[in-house]
C-alpha cells in the first residue's frame, strides 16, 4: 500500500525516524515542538567519485 502524501507550504511533516551512524533512532515527533529542524538530501554525499 502507497502512503505517499504530497504535502503543501505550511503541512506539518510526518512522523518518521531514521538510524544514526550510532544505531540509534531518531524520531521526528522526539523534537517536535522544542527545536527547529532542517531536512536536507545530498543525493550523492556517500556515493564514490
Amino acid at each position: 500500500m502507497n502512503t505517499t502524501k504530497t504535502l503543501k507550504v505550511g503541512d506539518a511533516a510526518p512522523d518518521f525516524e531514521l538510524p544514526t551512524k550510532d544505531k540509534q533512532v531518531i524520531r521526528l515527533s522526539d523534537y517536535r515542538g522544542r527545536k527547529n529542524v532542517v531536512l536536507l538530501f545530498y543525493p550523492l554525499a556517500w556515493t564514490p567519485v
